[in-house]
C-alpha cells in the first residue's frame, strides 16, 4: 500500500474522504502526498527517520505553516481540515498543533531544508553551493521551471523587488541573472554562488 493509499483509507474509515489527494511533486521536488484546494495546497514529505514533514501553502504559493506530524492520523486530520477550508489560524491552534505558522526568517530556513533534503540531481550543485553561502542562505529559495531563484526574504513571491536566478547552462554550470539587471557568464556552481552573493550583499 502506498502512502497516499494509506491516507485515503484512513480518511474513508473516518467518514471524510480526501477527494483531491495524490502524489507527485510540488515546486521544490518530489512529495509523498499533495492535496490541492482553492485556498492553496499541502505537501507531505516522508523522511528517512519515519517522520512526515507537512508544509502548507496559500493560493499564491507562499509557505504559511509547516511542522513534523507526530503520526499518520495527524496527517490525515490536517489534510481533511484543509480540504474543509478550515482557516489557517484554527488549523494550527485546534487541529494540527504541531504546525508552526511562518515568519519570514523561519520560512526561509524551512525552504532551504526542503531543498537540501530533496534528491533533485539537476539542482544539487547550485543548491549545495548557495546553501553554504551565508549571504545567499538568508535569501528565500524559489524554484521555477528547473531554475533556482533567490528572493529577498522580505519580498513576497509575486511582489519581488530584489532577486536573482541561476540559469542552468549545462551539467553544474550556470549564468547568474540579477532581476532587472545583467546576466553573467557561464560559471561553475561555486563561482556562480560567489557572484550572486556579491550582489545580494548590497541589498
Amino acid at each position: 500500500m502506498t502512502f497516499v493509499e494509506e491516507l485515503r483509507r484512513r480518511a474513508e474509515l473516518s467518514g471524510a474522504p480526501l477527494t483531491r489527494l495524490g502524489d507527485g511533486r510540488d515546486r521544490y521536488g518530489p512529495v509523498a502526498a499533495i492535496l490541492f484546494t482553492a485556498g492553496g495546497y499541502i505537501s507531505v514529505r516522508r523522511r528517512s527517520s519515519g517522520t512526515n514533514l507537512v508544509t502548507v501553502w496559500d493560493h499564491r504559493g507562499e509557505l504559511v505553516a509547516w511542522g513534523y506530524a507526530p503520526g499518520v492520523d495527524d496527517v490525515v486530520n490536517t489534510l481533511r481540515a484543509w480540504q474543509d477550508d478550515l482557516p489557517l489560524r484554527d488549523l494550527c491552534s485546534d487541529v494540527a498543533r504541531y504546525l508552526q505558522a511562518s515568519g519570514a526568517q523561519a520560512a526561509t530556513e524551512t525552504l532551504w531544508s526542503v531543498l537540501t533534503n530533496n534528491d533533485e540531481s539537476f539542482l544539487h550543485a547550485i543548491v549545495t553551493a548557495a546553501a553554504a553561502n551565508e549571504i545567499l542562505r538568508a535569501l528565500r529559495p524559489w524554484v521555477s521551471h528547473g531554475t533556482l531563484h533567490l528572493l529577498h526574504a522580505a519580498d513576497s513571491v509575486h511582489g519581488v523587488r530584489r532577486g536573482l536566478a541561476f540559469h542552468p547552462t549545462g551539467e553544474a554550470t550556470f549564468r547568474v541573472h540579477i532581476y532587472d539587471g545583467p546576466t553573467g557568464p557561464v560559471e561553475d556552481a561555486t563561482t556562480a554562488a560567489t557572484t550572486a552573493a556579491a550582489t545580494a550583499a548590497t541589498w
